[in-house]
């Protein structure tokens, strides 16, 4: 699936260290930047071609480099 112009999977690896962190969900979790989570499944946030691309990027990156500390998403774009 393409969000912010970048290509995902429809639902979230297995293996992120966010994916059952129940405890730590709201407005600060993680999971509410991830492109996954905003944009696939049955409930979405969030158009995929309205997610930012540098957002986006970033959590490519992330997500193909080990999914190891967090990712780095700057507020101000970077386009």
């Amino acid at each position: 699936m393409e969000i912010g112009g970048v290509e995902f999977s429809g639902k979230c690896p297995e293996k992120c260290p966010f994916k059952d962190d129940i405890a730590n969900y709201g407005q600060g979790a993680v999971c509410i930047r991830c492109p996954i989570f905003n944009c696939a499944g049955d409930f979405t946030l969030l158009n995929p071609e309205k997610y930012r691309h540098d957002w986006a990027l970033v959590w490519r990156k992330w997500f193909d480099t080990g999914m190891r500390g967090l990712p780095e998403l700057l507020l101000e774009r970077s386009e």
